[in-house]
């Protein structure tokens, strides 16, 4: 084992928590942070410490973390910022490996609470111990079932996500889960005075059950050493970033938001393409990526073939794609002549896109048309409608029949299949849960397009493009 894996285990996998600053105050940090893990499934010991109080929330309080009678694999830190210093100091003697500072006014409020910063950072290596923040809002982690991001217990899955903002990470686990991913793991990293992006990396990316990591990123505090890893990693396992403060205004944004220095976005852009991390330039883009790549993985090249029974999604879906940079290509005419056959008569010409000739398509006919796509060799990956199958709990022989040919084409040719036309768990129904089982990810408009170019780009960085 790794040093990074050792140092961060006490981190993601705590056996007991102190949470130092707790209190009965369901309103305030140290209330919430002793309620949710309680709520949400957390099995370990928990220890509520207060200089006054004997109990909190039913719990036995300890005036000290030196005073607790068991070992303390993790604290969790939320009192005032000129006091934790000192707290780190106990943490130190009490033998704690690992601690999440939730406390504000630090680095990102000025030069006082810079040298504070620093106080605190002295005091943890001179210990060895490692920790997270300040400036943060907690972890989800699941493989402790320790859950101190959320006021519900979140459903575990394979989509791992480091923030410096804790409300960006709680809403994109949010949507993750809303959606049927779930997820792996949420940290919110604030500061990053000791723990940086890097060591967070390091250590997800040996966790065999997180198959896609997101990032949201302000800035670099280990920029060489974060990039280095990404390039070494990338290979193995998808990684995602979202950076905003691309322009000048949101760059000053990020400063006195996480102490954060700007980094010209070109420069970024280079460094991503070098180190194959996966560029989300919009918030919402980096939920698609990966909810895409966690369900089905790289695709095999960047040319895509479109069919939809609406003909403004043709159109919609090829402007998107061709925006990101995949290729439709024209299909060969034998194709096109067999495609012809098999549309009805007011269909449009099967160039690619292939209009079906309206909402609600036979669903026999479209089985036939995707299974000849997928047969090509010059294509890729295909965008399509679902197939337009009966509603309630239960389908007939003849459409389970067609749904089974369906969600097998990327495992049988290779190539990976989005669906364009269901929105997240609403939409929730047998034919659905069927292509999320097949890992077949379903979206609306223009997220189709956008998450199979997740998948091209990182089909790219597995072939060390």
């Amino acid at each position: 084992m790794s040093a990074i894996l050792q140092q961060l285990t006490p981190l993601f996998q705590p056996r007991s928590v102190a949470i130092i600053g707790a209190t009965n105050d369901l309103r305030r940090w140290g209330g919430w942070v002793v309620d949710r893990p309680r709520r949400t499934g957390y099995a370990g010991r928990l220890y509520p410490v207060h200089p006054r109080e004997a109990e909190i929330q039913g719990l036995p309080a300890f005036p000290t973390i030196g005073e607790v009678p068991d070992q303390v694999d993790l604290a969790i830190i939320v009192v005032r910022a000129h006091l934790v210093p000192q707290v780190m100091e106990q943490c130190v003697a009490k033998g704690v490996k690992a601690a999440i500072v939730i406390s504000a006014g630090f680095a990102e409020v000025g030069e006082e609470g810079r040298a504070l910063q620093e106080r605190t950072l002295a005091a943890a290596r001179a210990g060895g111990l490692r920790f997270v923040g300040p400036n943060c809002q907690g972890i989800y982690t699941a493989a402790a079932t320790f859950n101190i991001m959320w006021p519900t217990t979140p459903q575990p899955g394979s989509v791992a996500i480091v923030s410096q903002s804790g409300s960006f990470a709680a809403g994109l686990g949010s949507q993750l889960i809303a959606r049927g991913i779930g997820v792996r793991a949420c940290l919110s990293i604030g500061n990053q005075t000791d723990l940086t992006l890097a060591d967070y990396l390091e250590y997800l990316a040996a966790d065999d059950q997180a198959r896609a990591i997101c990032l949201y990123v302000e800035g670099f505090n280990d920029g060489r050493r974060f990039f280095q890893m990404a390039r070494a990693l990338a290979p193995s396992k998808p990684i995602l970033m979202y950076k905003p403060g691309r322009t000048s205004t949101g760059a000053r944004s990020t400063l006195g938001h996480t102490a954060s220095l700007a980094v010209e976005d070109r420069l970024v852009d280079a460094l991503c393409r070098q180190a194959g991390l996966v560029r989300a330039l919009e918030s919402d883009h980096l939920l698609d990526m990966a909810e895409a790549l966690a369900a089905a993985g790289p695709a095999p090249g960047r040319r895509i073939a479109v069919v939809n029974g609406a003909g403004a999604q043709c159109v919609i879906i090829s402007d998107t794609c061709d925006a990101l940079g995949l290729e439709l290509p024209v299909f060969d005419p034998e194709t096109q002549r067999r495609l012809q056959g098999l549309l009805p008569p007011h269909a449009p010409p099967p160039r690619n896109p292939v209009d079906l000739g309206g909402p609600g398509p036979d669903p026999t006919m479209q089985t036939e048309i995707l299974e000849a796509i997928a047969r090509l060799d010059y294509i890729d990956g295909i965008i399509t409608s679902p197939l337009t199958l009966g509603t309630g709990d239960g389908l007939s022989e003849g459409e389970v029949g067609l749904l089974e040919r369906v969600t097998s084409l990327p495992r049988r040719y290779g190539k990976p299949l989005v669906l364009n036309g269901f929105r997240g768990a609403a939409s929730d129904g047998p034919a659905l849960r069927a292509y999320r089982a097949a890992g077949i990810p379903a979206f609306a408009g223009e997220d189709s397009a956008r998450a199979m170019y997740a998948m091209v780009r990182y089909g790219q960085v597995q072939r060390g493009g």
